[in-house]
């Protein structure tokens, strides 16, 4: 008889004792003061793009005076941008294959203030642009990104730009090192 009474009554305290630490540990958790997220998003230098958008006479649409404006903070950017080359339909769906420059295109570019690195597929503008300043045309008006191949039926050739800028000086507005582009992008600019 006494092992039937230990039966039930050790399930009734491991119970009761379950209960008052769930009670306990729900008053904890409600009544600790709540941590708020306090973190700000990233204000960006964003850069614009300029372009002019031709056709020339065999009816090819091509980009000329490419360059990049930086953005309104106060510090100056380095400015690195990628030209992507696309068939694209009317709905702006691609094609199964990459336009290939100098078979469907040339591509004449200012390297003289410019600089590609082929690892990476960016062209590097050599100085830094200061905050609303532009970089000197990827692409100038006496040159262009010129489509020579007919385009596959309801495709034509998209020419894209993409830029990006990095602060030109490092952590510390006293740093006039480049780390920070180093850090970023892998690269030391030249000038």
């Amino acid at each position: 008889m006494r092992k039937q009474k230990y039966r039930i009554i050790i399930p009734i305290v491991l119970i009761i004792i379950g209960t008052i630490t769930g009670l306990v540990v729900a008053k904890y958790i409600g009544s600790s003061n709540k941590v708020g997220n306090f973190f700000v998003a990233a204000e960006y230098n964003t850069p614009v793009i300029n372009e002019t958008v031709k056709t020339d006479t065999d009816g090819f649409k091509y980009k000329t005076d490419v360059s990049i404006t930086a953005g309104d903070k106060e510090y100056p950017v380095y400015v690195r941008a990628a030209i992507i080359v696309t068939w694209q339909d009317a709905n702006g769906n691609v094609y199964g294959y990459q336009p290939v420059e100098g078979t469907d295109y040339t591509l004449e570019y200012n390297d003289t203030d410019w600089e590609y690195n082929s690892a990476d597929g960016y062209y590097y503008f050599k100085s830094a642009v200061a905050s609303g300043a532009s970089t000197f045309p990827l692409i100038r008006a006496d040159q262009k990104l010129k489509q020579i191949k007919t385009a596959p039926t309801g495709y034509e050739m998209n020419i894209e730009i993409l830029a990006q800028t990095i602060q030109a000086v490092g952590n510390t507005d006293t740093d006039t090192s480049v780390t920070a582009v180093y850090d970023a992008w892998g690269v030391q600019i030249d000038n």
